[in-house]
């Protein structure tokens, strides 16, 4: 039987309760995500008492191994989601957030941080490959973008109380007599009581493995589930979305990570404390992400009514203009950033939502796990090379440098995009948004 919430209507077996949970598990993952990548400067400063001219190389050397386990081991946990269910590999994703947050803060070098943020990773690959799987799990088609628009709508919302909020946690508690050291440690423990909570709400998602997987399913091995993911980009249309997930990934690891590097580095130049710095950075990407929020469900609508691919050209389109325009910002915490700032957000938001509704659509439902995990494995690899290159690139030419890489890779797969519709409409291949690509043997 379909149940249905308002206009949304869900896919059979999927009862209400289940998405109200999925719900809140988008409203608190990608502030989960990434509020330790944004209070990682004030680590490095206070913990650490590095000097504020590395941040950039160090930043960008935790995400690149941060991205190396995840690129190792994402599209592992999106397989095994596909053999033993969604909700237990949610459930063991978070409760791994909850030890990674409760130590973070407490590391004394870089080689003990660095192992600290490989266990965030570990957790956050299991639940970044879930946020996307269930996501295309729960939806009928005909409301497929109109879901996945509330869905990131709520991750804009989550973000934005972290971004807004809970970096002020550190001046809260400073405020309340802790030291700067304690006062970014208790930061931590705050959010590592969330991602317990969170750990325990999750079961209420659906149990089981998903109704789409085939019982002949129950007992393939991993490795072959991958490699069914893998074998799906045949489909253009799905190596499409495995492409964009390259700088779509990227899109979001550059603003938690360079551009809050640049405002907390610019903060402490202007004079303000470690805490102000921190505060000041979660009120300007508060302000990309905010944007999200209202522009969410509206491109969701969108995605409901127009081709998908072309929706994604126009979405990649957006995130080149945005990225590029922070990049010619001068002084970023300016308010004549912030134009640029809500258009980066529009993007970005743009980007991610506008490749998981392609890929709910064309993946296979029997492997759409491993599909949305091998998603998630391109995407890896974007963030790897970004914090990579974008680090050096930081300290070497400055904070605009990376900004003007993103832009130029997003553009890139607005072209991508670009041919293959094109060869469709040459072709005849693809007439409608409904209709799928098969996959060949």
């Amino acid at each position: 039987m379909a149940h249905s919430i308002g206009p949304l209507k869900l896919a059979d077996g999927v009862l209400p309760r289940h998405v109200y949970t999925y719900f809140f598990a988008c409203f608190v993952s990608i502030g989960m995500f990434t509020y330790l990548t944004a209070m990682t400067p004030y680590i490095l400063r206070v913990n650490l008492g590095l000097d504020q001219g590395s941040f950039g190389r160090v930043s960008g050397d935790l995400q690149f191994w941060h991205e190396l386990v995840a690129l190792s081991v994402i599209g592992w946990w999106g397989a095994m989601s596909d053999r033993f269910g969604r909700r237990s590999i949610y459930i063991v994703g978070f409760a791994i957030l909850v030890v990674a947050y409760s130590i973070y803060a407490f590391a004394t070098s870089v080689p003990q941080l660095l192992a600290f943020r490989l266990l965030f990773a570990f957790g956050i690959a299991a639940i970044s490959a879930l946020l996307s799987a269930v996501g295309a799990d729960y939806p009928a088609e005909e409301s497929r973008g109109k879901f996945t628009g509330l869905s990131f709508l709520l991750n804009g919302l989550g973000a934005v109380i972290f971004f807004m909020f809970l970096t002020k946690l550190p001046e809260i508690y400073a405020g309340n007599g802790a030291s700067e050291l304690w006062a970014g440690r208790y930061a931590y423990l705050t959010v590592a009581s969330i991602a317990l909570i969170a750990s325990i709400v999750m079961f209420g998602l659906k149990p089981g493995r998903p109704d789409n997987v085939k019982a002949n399913k129950k007992h393939v091995p991993v490795s072959t589930l991958m490699a069914e993911g893998f074998k799906a980009g045949r489909n253009p249309r799905i190596a499409v979305s495995y492409l964009s997930s390259l700088a779509a990934r990227a899109d979001m690891a550059i603003i938690t990570l360079f551009l809050i590097l640049w405002v907390q580095n610019a903060s402490v130049g202007a004079g303000m404390s470690a805490a102000q710095a921190a505060a000041k950075a979660g009120m300007t990407v508060g302000i990309a992400q905010a944007i999200g929020i209202f522009w969410a469900p509206l491109f969701g609508v969108i995605a409901d009514r127009i081709d998908r691919l072309s929706l994604l050209i126009f979405g990649f389109s957006l995130a080149a203009i945005g990225y590029f325009w922070i990049g010619t910002q001068e002084d970023i915490l300016s308010t004549a950033a912030i134009p640029a700032l809500l258009c980066m957000g529009i993007g970005q938001s743009s980007t991610i939502l506008a490749a998981n509704v392609i890929l709910g659509q064309e993946a296979p439902a029997d492997i759409r796990g491993s599909a949305f995990g091998m998603q998630a494995v391109f995407g890896a690899i974007g963030i790897l090379l970004l914090s990579s290159i974008g680090g050096r690139l930081y300290d070497t030419f400055g904070p605009h440098a990376p900004f003007y890489t993103i832009a130029g890779a997003n553009g890139l797969v607005a072209v991508v995009g670009l041919i293959v519709r094109g060869n469709e409409i040459r072709t005849g291949s693809r007439n409608n948004r409904e209709q799928t690509v098969p996959i060949s043997p």
